[in-house]
């Protein structure tokens, strides 16, 4: 028997199956690390509903994203796809959908993405054929429906219009309402996409009581990205921030679990928690996501509860990416994969790829231009990250967790850009419309507004 089989056998479990309709449950924390979360070590008890979680659960303590931002990563874990493979990414001079679509913000239009393709296959759509009711409840503006993540979902409370986000409180109140609302008797799934660690970290009444966590953030992000270190204490008022919105969301988190146990549907489902990225707070002396590829960012918490608490309690050393997601959830379900995912089973996987493109001019975030396709190899313990400029980095991570030792040059670089150069040759790009020429008015007032160079 092959070891990814027998793996997922051992993982998954041959045991009879309940009879009653099992719950799908994929609850995704948005820019969340996984070094914050107690059940990673976190020595700060900001998580204790997670954390709990985690110890009735399966816990992933290699997990990595596909990318450093929402749009891509959420479609990977909906379709088993990379970037590239999905095409659900920035095309800055000719996507097919704008931030400024959803968001209320003039520069916003100029943030454009190529939206999930309706030709791709989503969860929620394998979930349909089988006759589950499905739902969607988005925190953020890139799960709006004009991105096309959405696809299977029958209901969807997912339009977004502010940059911050919606609350994970409001978010928690609707999606138990819909709970409530579908028969005892009928399967159902899920989405429920939580945005409140994202920038501004903003945390609400009765969560910013640390010390800091009230403060204004007290630096520009455009400063510190543009190489400006941190001053003492910060750091330390951003992360203080960064936590305790984390907690509000654990919080909200708690209170979705309590109402699965209420409704009888927590026993008998699968239930995925995941992050879809994580954040930089001043780390390489960067603040923020989307744009670099580093452990912070790519790293992800990933705890997975399957029917009747199998496995719970457990971890799991092999490495997964977020690809690897879709299949997870078939195998249990006993679903057929549609042509074309990029996931395998647990313990198959030897390397796992992430990806972030510019595809278009240099927009800036933050004072930083974007203006650079970067490509990112991880085959444990050593991480490789390529610049279509020509610069590399390359990490020993079991030694080198954060990153601080680039040792490009090295034989090991050879091997890796070798195993990428496979890698990305095995994708299969969807057919897309080329990057049309932008506009030269439109230039001009981008680069007065400072938007690009």
């Amino acid at each position: 028997m092959k070891a990814g089989l027998l793996a997922a056998l051992l993982l998954i479990g041959c045991g009879g199956r309940d009879t009653s309709p099992l719950s799908v449950i994929l609850i995704t924390l948005d820019t969340t690390r996984a070094d914050h979360l107690g059940a990673y070590g976190y020595t700060r008890s900001i998580s204790p509903s997670l954390d709990a979680f985690a110890r009735d659960a399966v816990v992933f303590q290699r997990a990595w994203s596909t990318s450093s931002w929402t749009l891509p990563a959420h479609a990977s874990i909906l379709t088993g796809k990379n970037p590239t493979s999905h095409g659900a990414h920035n095309n800055l001079a000719a996507g097919s959908a704008s931030l400024g679509d959803v968001v209320p913000r003039a520069w916003f239009r100029h943030i454009k993405v190529n939206r999930l393709a309706e030709s791709e296959v989503t969860l929620a759509e394998l979930l349909r054929e089988k006759g589950y009711a499905t739902a969607a409840f988005a925190g953020g503006p890139w799960l709006s429906p004009g991105f096309g993540l959405l696809q299977g979902y029958e209901f969807q409370d997912a339009e977004v219009k502010s940059a911050v986000g919606r609350p994970a409180n409001a978010l928690t109140d609707a999606a138990i309402s819909w709970l409530e609302s579908v028969p005892s008797e009928q399967a159902l799934h899920l989405l429920l996409n939580y945005f409140d660690p994202h920038y501004p970290y903003e945390p609400p009444p009765g969560f910013d009581d640390p010390p800091l966590a009230s403060r204004q953030i007290p630096v520009n992000p455009s400063l510190i990205n543009h190489g400006r270190p941190l001053q003492p204490g910060e750091r330390e008022t951003i992360v203080e921030r960064y936590d305790a919105e984390i907690r509000f969301m654990d919080h909200q988190f708690g209170r979705l679990i309590q109402a699965l146990k209420d409704l009888e549907r927590y026993d008998n489902a699968l239930i995925v928690v995941v992050a879809d990225h994580g954040e930089l707070l001043g780390e390489h002396s960067f603040i923020g996501h989307g744009r670099w590829l580093y452990e912070e960012l790519l790293r992800v918490p990933l705890f997975v509860r399957f029917p009747r608490g199998r496995r719970s309690g457990s971890k799991v050393n092999a490495p997964l990416s977020l690809v690897d997601l879709l299949p997870l959830i078939a195998e249990e379900l006993e679903l057929l994969l549609p042509p074309g995912v990029e996931g395998v089973s647990v313990g198959e996987r030897r390397v796992v790829l992430a990806e972030v493109f510019r595809n278009g001019y240099a927009v800036k975030y933050y004072g930083v231009p974007f203006d650079r396709d970067l490509v990112a190899l991880i085959r444990w313990p050593w991480k490789l990250i390529v610049s279509d400029r020509g610069k590399s980095e390359l990490f020993q991570l079991e030694t080198d967790s954060l990153e601080a030792h680039d040792r490009s040059g090295k034989q090991e670089e050879r091997e890796l850009r070798a195993e990428l150069e496979l890698a990305r040759a095995a994708l299969s790009p969807p057919s897309v419309p080329a990057p049309a020429t932008v506009d030269p008015a439109l230039r001009e007032q981008l680069r007065g507004l400072g938007y690009i160079e």
